[in-house]
C-alpha cells in the first residue's frame, strides 16, 4: 500500500485533486483501490461540539487558551446564539494576525490530527491484508501543512499541488470572499512555494485548465497504481 501526502499552499487546488483521486479510485476496474485522509476535515471535527455537550479535548484546550471570546457562550441576557461552538471565523482572524496565537493552537492540534491519520492508515492496512484485487493499494493522505509540521519522511511519496503565487492569491480571495491581505498572511504562514517544490517527489501544474488538472491526476494515478504493485 501506497501512502502519499498530498500538499500545497492555500488556493492552490489540494481538494479538486483529491475529488479527481477519489472519481478515479471509484471506476469499476479501481473500485475501492483509493483512499482519501483529509487533515483539514480531521482538525474540523476535533473542534466541532460544543462546550455545554461533551466537550472533545482539543474545544476544552482552545477554550482554556483562547477564552469565551471565540465560543459562542450564553449572555445573562440569555442569548439563544450561546451554543458553546467555537466561532470559526473568529479564531482564523485571530491566529493569523498573530504568529503566537497561531503556533499556540498547532501544538494542540498537530499531534491530535497525526495521530488520527495514522489511526486511520493502520486501520487501512489492517483491513486490507495481501494483494487482493479489492484492496485499497493508494492512500491519499491531504496535508496543507506538511513541511511545516516536518513530517514529509512519514509517508512513501509527497505530491505538491503548484501555481504562481499571484493565481493562489487570486483564487483564494474568489474562493473564501476574503481579503488579499489577509490572503497573503495566510501564505506568509506557510513554507515558501520553492520549498515545497525542492522536497517533491512529484508535482502537480494547478496554472491551467481543469481539463489540463485531470489528466495530471490521471497520469499520477497510474503511476501509483504501477508503485503499488510493486511495492
Amino acid at each position: 500500500m501506497l501512502t502519499v501526502a498530498l500538499t500545497g499552499g492555500i488556493g492552490s487546488g489540494k481538494t479538486a485533486v483529491t475529488e479527481i483521486f477519489h472519481q478515479l479510485g471509484s471506476k469499476p476496474d479501481y473500485q475501492g483501490s483509493v483512499k482519501i485522509i483529509d487533515a483539514d476535515i480531521i482538525a474540523r471535527n476535533l473542534l466541532a461540539g460544543s462546550l455545554y455537550t461533551s466537550p472533545s479535548e482539543a474545544l476544552k484546550k482552545v477554550y482554556k487558551l483562547f477564552g469565551s471570546d471565540l465560543f459562542n457562550i450564553i449572555t445573562e441576557q440569555g442569548d439563544d446564539q450561546g451554543d458553546g461552538q467555537l466561532d470559526r471565523a473568529k479564531l482564523r482572524a485571530l491566529i493569523f494576525s498573530s504568529e503566537t496565537r497561531k503556533k499556540q493552537l498547532e501544538a494542540i492540534l498537530h499531534p491530535l490530527v497525526y495521530d488520527e491519520i495514522f489511526t486511520q492508515i493502520n486501520t487501512i492496512k489492517k483491513e486490507n491484508p495481501g494483494k487482493n484485487k479489492q484492496a485499497t493499494r493508494i492512500v491519499i493522505v491531504a496535508i496543507p501543512l506538511l513541511f511545516e509540521t516536518r513530517s514529509e519522511d512519514r509517508f512513501d511519496r509527497v505530491l505538491v499541488i503548484d501555481l504562481p503565487v499571484e493565481l493562489q492569491i487570486r483564487r483564494s480571495m474568489q474562493r473564501d470572499n476574503c481579503s488579499r491581505e489577509l490572503v497573503e498572511q495566510i501564505i506568509n504562514s506557510q513554507v515558501d512555494r520553492q520549498t515545497r517544490l525542492s522536497q517533491a517527489n512529484d508535482v502537480i501544474d494547478n496554472s491551467t485548465t481543469p481539463a489540463e488538472l485531470k489528466k495530471q491526476v490521471e497520469k499520477l494515478f497510474q503511476y501509483y497504481q504501477e508503485l503499488s504493485s510493486s511495492a
